[in-house]
């Protein structure tokens, strides 16, 4: 699946996790990041991929995360109706928070 592709939910897992974990996780260890994002709607297929709507400064939208063969996650980033409007591919676990966050919220103006 690439940008401009509308997303096909059964096709884009590759490797089998635990996306409620996944979410727990995130909702635990940073949840004033994930309220700046204002993200809602949490759903997770199964073993596949974990999605969830975020209405931040640069994406306004629903993100999906897959585990990829190499234990890396990979990101889309889609609109509402599902078209993929970016992708992130490669990105470690203890990355994963800080690249969601610089696509879909974070501004300089935050460093002051």
């Amino acid at each position: 699946m690439e940008i401009g592709d509308v997303i096909k939910e059964e096709k884009i897992g590759q490797r089998s996790f635990e996306p409620k974990e996944l979410a727990q996780a995130l909702l635990c260890n940073a949840t004033v990041t994930l309220m700046s994002w204002g993200a809602h709607e949490w759903s997770a297929c199964e073993d596949q991929w974990l999605r969830f709507q975020v209405n931040g400064h640069h994406h306004k939208g629903l993100v999906y995360i897959v585990l990829n063969y190499n234990d890396t996650f990979k990101i889309y980033y889609t609109t509402p109706e599902g078209k993929i409007v970016d992708l992130t591919s490669e990105v470690y676990i203890d990355e994963l928070v800080e690249v969601l966050d610089k696509r879909i919220e974070y501004i300089d103006a935050y460093k002051k």
